[in-house]
């Protein structure tokens, strides 16, 4: 059996969509958990309908605790051998719990991946994943099969692997011992080294299966800057101190995941009096940061432009930044 787990709040519009295209799935043993993180829309309602629909759903209600209490909650109920995270305004395309599936079984991951591609909200509740495809999506490609120690540098240089626990498949081993953290954001940067590190071998993809919703009302499009902003810059530290600790050799790619997550803060900084403490930091980590990014032949050649943009001037970095924002992959 294979978990999905779908965290919902707010999404009535979405919800019905995204929960077909995890019925419309060619593999079909799975538990399906929709977690209601109390929303105030008729989500909940919505849980409850699929519920009777289908006796492999199973609707939870709970009190507004979050996504990254949420998503705990799927790890905990889950009975699944293998695991999925699938946010309730996205789409799967219908081989993409079995695809994932013989990724994973087939070479002994604990973890697998696939590629995926954003769409616009385009004010429609009803979206088919087939109408996002484009020329490519659905044609298998080679898997690679990456150490854990390839996989993060790849996830620090924002390569193949991101943050984003969905358009994955976990093997529930490697969530022993780690959940998301509660009562912050990008807690998906927190957890996703340590999960890779957990899972020890990664099978990836670069076939499109999974489509995600570009919305303002998400929890990552908010307009107003708040001073969660800066779990981005908490959470880089920590991979910075584990990269120190346990993979030296990857104190470069750290460094370059740490100087985006400044840079995409400053982007989003606004300008006042009361933010010229965040500001004097962001400036001195970028230029600090900035001057190793440039000369790392790894980094990405966006990462090594904007460092050297960094370190010539800030205020220019800052303006580019909101571009570089709108065009950066998920988390």
């Amino acid at each position: 059996m294979i978990t999905v787990i779908v965290p919902v709040y707010n999404v009535e519009r979405y919800l019905g969509p995204c929960i077909d295209s995890i019925l419309a799935q060619t593999y079909e043993n799975l538990e399906i958990l929709l977690i209601d993180d109390g929303s105030t829309d008729g989500s909940g309602a919505v849980c409850d309908e699929y519920q009777e629909k289908d006796s492999r759903i199973r609707a939870i209600h709970k009190e507004n605790t979050g996504q990254a209490d949420t998503r705990n909650m799927g790890i905990d109920l889950a009975a699944g051998t293998y695991l999925a995270c699938v946010d309730s305004d996205d789409l799967i395309a219908g081989e993409y719990i079995e695809r994932l599936y013989q990724m994973a079984a087939s070479v002994g991951a604990g973890m697998s991946v696939c590629g995926f591609r954003p769409f616009a909200d385009m004010c429609k509740a009803v979206v088919r994943p087939e109408l996002l495809r484009q020329k490519g999506d659905s044609r298998p490609e080679a898997v690679r099969v990456m150490t854990a120690c390839e996989a993060l540098e790849s996830l620090f240089y924002k390569k193949e692997i991101t943050a984003s626990p969905c358009y994955r498949l976990f093997h529930r081993d490697v969530f022993a011992g780690l959940r998301f953290e509660k009562g912050r954001i990008f807690e998906d940067i927190g957890l996703m080294y340590l999960a890779v590190e957990a899972a020890g071998k990664i099978a990836y993809t670069g076939q499109v299966l999974y489509y995600y919703r570009q919305r303002k009302g998400s929890t990552m499009h908010h307009v107003r800057f708040s001073g969660k902003r800066m779990d981005r810059i908490w959470f880089s530290e920590k991979i910075l101190e584990f990269a120190e600790k346990k993979h030296p050799r990857l104190l470069p790619a750290a460094r370059a995941r740490y100087f985006v997550s400044c840079y995409l803060v400053l982007a989003e900084l606004p300008r006042g009096k009361g933010y010229r403490d965040i500001y004097r930091m962001l400036r001195t980590n970028l230029k600090k940061y900035g001057r190793l990014v440039v000369r790392d032949p790894k980094a990405p050649v966006k990462t090594r432009l904007t460092a050297a943009l960094a370190c010539f001037s800030v205020p220019a970095a800052q303006a580019a930044g909101a571009v570089l924002r709108k065009t950066t992959s998920m988390s």
